[in-house]
């Protein structure tokens, strides 16, 4: 718990300290060198995690399995997705609406926010959102843990005052996906995914 702790004290400082830098150098690569050295020091420090097998084994049967597991994870969630959005068509409301998001229009900026937004920051964020936060609160219960993780989750993708419901719906599903799996490598699979998912879609 100590380590875990000190990772978790580390990365909020990282990320306060971010946030006063953010006038002073490009935001998207701010966050991509931010999203890399916290979750370098997350891995360092969490490493005997990893070694007892708490967050999941790195072996190369384990990491296997799990991206197995989460590709499962991926293709069910998807399917419930879509039905919602043909639910939402037949009723004439376009799904792609509720979703679409304001993407870089310079190929090389987009290309840098696909990045950091579907590999880097889903790696960083599970494994300070789940192999930290949650495993922190699980002591308490499943039930509490997922809750108050994805309240915090969600809490930290808020913008202007808007309720994050994509973020509620994924914290949700990743929580639930790690405390099943109990590998971290699943819920970082399902929110890369999703992450490029959306990311596309908002391309159309």
């Amino acid at each position: 718990m100590t380590r875990s702790l000190v990772a978790a004290s580390l990365v909020l400082l990282l990320e306060a300290a971010g946030q006063s830098l953010a006038p002073m150098a490009p935001p998207l690569a701010l966050i991509l060198v931010l999203r890399i050295v916290q979750g370098t020091i997350m891995v360092l420090l969490l490493r005997d995690r990893f070694v007892r097998g708490d967050l999941g084994r790195l072996s190369f049967e384990a990491l296997t399995q799990a991206t197995k597991r989460g590709v499962v994870w991926c293709l069910g969630f998807g399917a419930v997705v879509g039905a919602v959005a043909l639910v939402l068509a037949v009723a004439g409301i376009n799904p792609l609406h509720l979703i679409r998001m304001h993407l870089p229009q310079d190929p090389s900026t987009l290309a840098l926010f696909f990045v950091t937004g579907c590999l880097v920051a889903p790696l960083a964020e599970e494994l300070f959102f789940r192999g930290i936060v949650y495993r922190l609160l699980r002591p308490m219960g499943v039930i509490p843990a997922v809750l108050i993780s994805t309240l915090v989750f969600a809490a930290a993708h808020a913008m202007h005052g808007v309720v994050p419901v994509t973020q509620l719906a994924g914290g949700l599903l990743f929580a639930v996906a790690y405390e099943k799996e109990g590998h971290l490598a699943v819920p970082v699979i399902i929110h890369g995914a999703g992450n490029t998912a959306l990311f596309t879609l908002s391309l159309i």
